[in-house]
């Protein structure tokens, strides 16, 4: 065998190993890629269906809680449409129980008047911002109208208002009740502000307003503190024994997916 010859017989071989070896490691990049980017869609599935839970504890706007369901319907079927091939039967998360979601959402058993504290209060600005985000993100998709948006949106933006000025409430009547007044005032005026700053008009603003002056004006006027439904309210979600999730506040009750 001549030189050229046994050269080629030995580089062969070894740049054909070479090439399977780049061959297969673009190929893993690849793969990982497009897992990656899988990740990140089921990533904002689960953060949406973590709004949905909450807007199903908060209150009962079926029309809305229906068409943010659609959306985590849709990212979820779209996270295992991008998944890698093989990948799918492998995935190992839990499957997206949408019967049980319509009939909680039917059910109808939201009634969260007011919130726990300023932390669920936080809790509930980035829960509906989510849902806001995905309602915008159906417009551009063409799946809901515009008009429809614009209608949700007010809602939402509402339902947040009316919590958060009604938890504030209650926490200033509470902090009244035991003759805190400087505590109660800051409450007050929190709740008021709220109002005053908020971008949309409604029927009850100027009233409501009104009202916290009023409560105000009589922590100094020797008035009696107020006790009405919202404190009690209040009471009430601080003695519940789940999260605003639903979720047990006993870790060894697991939840039911």
């Amino acid at each position: 065998m001549s030189a050229i010859a046994l050269v080629i017989a030995i580089a062969l071989p070894v740049a054909m190993v070479m090439f399977g070896l780049v061959y297969a490691g673009r190929r893993q990049q690849a793969k990982l890629q497009q897992r990656g980017h899988a990740r990140k869609i089921r990533e904002s599935a689960d953060d949406l269906l973590e709004a949905l839970e909450f807007l199903i504890r908060l209150d009962n706007f079926k029309e809305v809680q229906h068409v943010i369901l659609d959306r985590v319907v849709y990212l979820y079927d779209l996270y295992h449409e991008n998944l890698p091939p093989g990948d799918a039967q492998n995935d190992g998360g839990p499957e997206l129980n949408v019967d049980m979601y319509r009939q909680r959402i039917e059910k109808g058993k939201g009634n969260r008047r007011v919130l726990k504290s300023d932390r669920e209060i936080r809790l509930a600005q980035r829960m509906i911002s989510r849902a806001l985000k995905a309602l915008a993100a159906m417009v551009k998709k063409k799946v809901i109208s515009e008009t429809a948006m614009l209608e949700y949106r007010r809602y939402l933006r509402l339902t947040l208002l009316e919590r958060e000025v009604d938890t504030y409430t209650a926490q200033g009547d509470v902090a009244a009740g035991r003759g805190d007044v400087v505590t109660a005032t800051n409450y007050y005026k929190a709740a008021k502000k709220l109002l005053i700053e908020f971008d949309m008009q409604y029927p009850e603003k100027n009233d409501r307003i009104r009202s916290l002056t009023e409560r105000t004006a009589s922590l100094y006027s020797g008035g009696n503190a107020h006790e009405d439904t919202l404190s009690k309210e209040l009471s009430r979600e601080n003695e519940d024994d789940h999260d605003a999730f639903g979720i047990p506040a006993n870790p060894t009750e697991k939840r039911k997916f």
